[in-house]
């Protein structure tokens, strides 16, 4: 039942999703305007806001952190504590801390992050 519960809620998350993005396009004054979609990674000359040791390290699982393809730590629901004892520092794409300031970096989430942190990509390291 916990599965259908999930898969339930899933799908209410992406029509809901659907929906919004579509009205979205539905305001304005009818004419043409170009906007500029919001973007959840970096520029290719930037290092995924992380010193440089971390632009391109490997993880705990060998995934190799690439600047070009980072989501954003809003985009992941990053928060810097733990949950239901999963954190940062025992997920598979954690970065471990390069120059001993206490943070580490992510394979796929932009920006320094707590070993103590958490966020919904999380997936537990089996190494």
């Amino acid at each position: 039942m916990a599965d259908d519960q999930r898969t339930r809620r899933r799908f209410m998350w992406l029509t809901g999703t659907a929906a919004m993005a579509g009205l979205a396009g539905c305001s304005g004054d009818g004419g043409e305007t170009e906007t500029e979609a919001p973007t959840t990674t970096t520029s290719a000359s930037s290092t995924g806001g992380v010193p440089a040791a971390y632009a391109t390290a490997t993880s705990l699982d060998g995934t190799q952190r690439n600047p070009d393809s980072l989501s954003s730590q809003e985009a992941v629901s990053y928060q810097d504590q733990p949950k239901d004892g999963q954190q940062c520092s025992n997920c598979r794409f954690y970065i471990e801390d390069k120059n001993d300031d206490g943070l580490g970096a992510c394979a796929i989430v932009e920006g320094k992050v707590a070993p103590d942190g958490y966020c919904v990509s999380y997936v537990a390291y089996e190494g």
